[in-house]
């Protein structure tokens, strides 16, 4: 038999097939809209918008709060580039669901035996089984792309809470640095007034060695202060998206904590309702679901394909006409398949359960960490008070000669340590906060009443020791350049700080 294709019949397919290729092409369509409008309502404050925009200059010597900083990390970090990046990902694979399986053209070559020309062998094909399952497999990548953007969701959802406990951290150790301050003016002024007694002839030297000492671990104790807040600066820095050179003006102290009490039955129903890693795996089931249809789907048009042929005999004669190929399931039937999505259901239903009980367990953590920080606080605030009442009482004494400046210097002392305690308990509450909005997946508001506190309670370490009366020592006496502290004095250390500052954070 001669076999020749007619040209003009599989060429009119053909042309039809990629014309409609190529009304189907189009690039993926973004949903990062979705998520955006999501993430808003969770977190009023911020533009989530800016995650899609170019790095924006931020303004130069501006004091920078929680949310600006939460703002820069939306419009700076490569992390949250990262994450968008996935969520394209799965934007294109939905795309591709879209899309028909490409026709398939054989062409096969016949040579006479008897001798002659060659005769060519032409047929099109479609494949029928990615046709005829197009509605389900979109249905699935639809599934797959709701569970990409929970992901995002929840994986910005740790960003903002991970940029939060940062962000305390930084401004705790800005705190510690003042307070260290403020004890090595004290330990200064302690050293003075034991050198003045020492060359008076008041104090034996062992004494005087020991105040002389204490004065270099102060200093040893603010150089390490330092280092920690420049540490801590550099990890925020870092951590929102920008080089460690960038003058970036943070916050002098801690917010007060607002008045607010929390119900952990509420909580754990809101957990229950807003986790993103709750409802991945609700969705992650529904996409189960979705491939199990899909298999018993396939299973009966498994391997089948339609199509055209067209032959021409040796004798001249043509023929064409539909061919039709299907494979039997007659063995594989998916059974394996489906046995795996049963085993990965029964998985997921231990896994939610499993997820509920972590989140109880991170809100009664997160509840404690509030309740224990509250309570210290509780007691550190009177204390602080009764210690400031104290120094001004001291001072009084001692400038009425009734009692030792040595004495007012250590209540000081004791009065700083106590305002170093209220910064970590302050610190401890506002990370608490953060993570008690991740365990229930949703940002809590703070009441009004939380910014009507001042935060006066912060300023008990200031003290002017200029007013101290040390008349009971002959200062006019006291040759201090005698003694070589050059090293301790605290104008050098204010000035390496400042100096620190201008290395580290220039724009």
């Amino acid at each position: 038999m001669n076999n020749s294709p007619t040209w003009g019949r599989l060429l009119c397919i053909l042309a039809t097939s990629l014309l409609l290729g190529a009304c189907a092409t189009q690039p993926p369509q973004s949903s990062v809209a979705a998520i955006e409008q999501q993430l808003s309502e969770q977190y009023p404050g911020l533009d989530f918008s800016a995650m899609e925009k170019s790095p924006v200059t931020i303004e130069k010597n501006s004091t920078v709060g929680l949310q600006q900083t939460l703002q820069i990390l939306l419009s700076h970090s490569p992390q949250v580039r990262m994450q968008l990046a996935e969520l394209g990902i799965a934007d294109a694979q939905t795309l591709q669901a879209e899309l028909i399986e490409n026709p398939h053209l054989s062409i096969g070559a016949l040579k006479p035996e008897d001798g002659g020309r060659w005769q060519l062998d032409t047929s099109l094909s479609q494949p029928l089984l990615a046709l005829f399952t197009r509605p389900l497999r979109r249905q699935l990548a639809q599934e797959n792309l709701l569970e990409a953007q929970l992901q995002l969701q929840g994986e910005l959802q740790h960003l903002i809470v991970k940029t939060s406990e940062l962000y305390f951290e930084a401004v705790a150790a800005l705190q510690h640095c003042e307070i260290q301050e403020q004890m090595l003016q004290a330990a200064i002024a302690r050293q003075q007034l034991a050198l003045s007694l020492y060359r008076a002839g008041n104090m034996s030297e062992n004494t005087f060695l020991a105040y002389d000492n204490e004065l270099r671990r102060a200093q040893q104790q603010i150089e390490k202060r330092q280092t920690q807040a420049y540490e801590k600066r550099l990890e925020l820095l870092n951590f929102i998206g920008l080089p460690s050179t960038h003058a970036l003006d943070l916050a002098a102290q801690l917010p007060l904590i607002p008045d607010e009490t929390f119900s952990h039955s509420q909580l754990l129903v809101t957990a229950t309702t807003n986790r993103v890693d709750i409802k991945i795996a609700q969705q992650q089931q529904s996409i189960l679901d979705k491939r199990q249809q899909l298999v018993r789907q396939q299973n009966g048009w498994r391997d089948i394909n339609l199509g055209v042929t067209a032959e021409r005999e040796f004798n001249g004669a043509k023929n064409y006409g539909p061919e039709l190929e299907f494979a039997l399931p007659l063995f594989n039937r998916g059974q394996g398949k489906l046995a795996t999505l049963d085993a990965q259901k029964t998985k997921l239903d231990a896994r939610i359960q499993q997820l509920q009980l972590d989140a109880d367990s991170e809100i009664a953590q997160a509840l404690n960490l509030l309740s224990s920080a509250r309570a210290q606080l509780t007691i550190l605030q009177p204390a602080l008070t009764v210690a400031e009442k104290r120094v001004q009482l001291s001072n009084r004494e001692v400038n009425f000669m009734l009692a030792s400046p040595f004495e007012l210097l250590n209540i000081k002392r004791q009065q700083i340590q106590l305002a170093r305690e209220f910064t970590d308990s302050l610190k401890d509450y506002w990370q608490a906060r953060a993570r008690l909005e991740l365990a229930i997946g949703e940002t809590i508001p703070q009441p009004d009443t939380a910014n009507k506190h001042e935060h006066a309670q912060m300023d008990h370490s200031k003290m002017d020791h200029t007013e101290m009366n040390q008349s009971t020592t002959d200062d006019s006496v006291t040759d201090h350049s005698a003694m070589n502290h050059s090293g301790h004095s605290s104008e050098q250390h204010s000035r390496q700080e400042h100096k620190n500052h201008q290395e580290h954070n220039h724009d």
